[in-house]
């Protein structure tokens, strides 16, 4: 096959290195060589290759036949944040209305099927905490946040979506079948938020909102509360304040350059 200009300009072993970085996450901390070649698709010598230069580099440290990220990875991603001042604008604004709601409040976008968090504030006490953290993925089908970012893409790229993606049944009430999921992305898109009910995690609401304009790269807001602990009128309060929180993110343009 015959290359464009644009493929020539493209490293694939570069690309390649990329793929075994990615394949580390918080089910898979550690991974053998054999492991990140099956995970990342590549022989065995591809994968030994990028994960050895990974290892000179610094981003990959080898104990035996273990390989695993080191923290020098951050650096990546403190780049983004500092560039896009999520510490001077993003963060304070999230904290800001976590206390006001008390409740955490993460900030996602898509990437590559999953959901991204960007950022995320917590609170003293608050009812709920996953741990997640700026960097960390979320399932896609059945949380809110993935299905507010569901409802941003076209629609034949929502249906292209579910066809491919995972969809695990996490609780007992856990939607399964394409279709249902799909129309309660458009359900999403029609109101202006979504809402799950024990479908990533039993006895847990998840509330979220769409922070970008519409034809823009998809990203929300969203938070959870614990099902028993709230009444249908600190619902509404909690879609309010997250509402309000969109609206401050779009206001401050902290989000235009995602």
């Amino acid at each position: 096959m015959t290359k464009t200009p644009q493929d020539r300009n493209i490293s694939s072993s570069f690309a390649k290195g990329l793929k075994v970085l990615a394949v580390f996450d918080a089910e898979t901390p550690s991974l053998t060589l054999a492991e990140i070649a099956r995970r990342t698709g590549q022989d065995r010598a591809t994968a030994r290759r990028g994960a050895l230069t990974l290892v000179q580099a610094g981003y990959l440290r080898q104990d035996g036949r273990m390989l695993s990220l080191t923290p020098r990875v951050l650096a990546l991603a403190g780049g983004f944040l500092q560039a896009n001042q999520f510490g001077r604008r993003v963060q304070p604004l999230l904290n800001q209305h976590a206390r006001a709601l008390d409740a955490g409040i993460t900030l996602c976008m898509l990437d590559q099927d999953r959901v991204l968090v960007l950022a995320q504030s917590t609170v003293d006490q608050g009812p709920v905490t996953y741990g997640f953290t700026a960097g960390a993925h979320i399932p896609l089908a059945h949380t809110s946040l993935g299905r507010m970012l569901l409802a941003g893409l076209p629609a034949d790229e929502i249906n292209e979506t579910l066809s491919r993606v995972p969809i695990p049944r996490h609780t007992e009430t856990s939607l399964t079948d394409p279709d249902a999921i799909s129309q309660q992305v458009d359900l999403a898109r029609q109101q202006g938020w979504s809402l799950t009910d024990s479908e990533f995690e039993a006895g847990i609401l998840g509330i979220a909102v769409p922070v970008s304009a519409p034809g823009r790269t998809p990203i929300v807001v969203g938070a959870s509360v614990p099902r028993g602990q709230s009444t249908d009128k600190d619902t509404e309060a909690l879609l309010r304040g997250l509402q309000v929180c969109a609206a401050d993110l779009r206001q401050s343009r902290a989000v235009e350059a995602l």
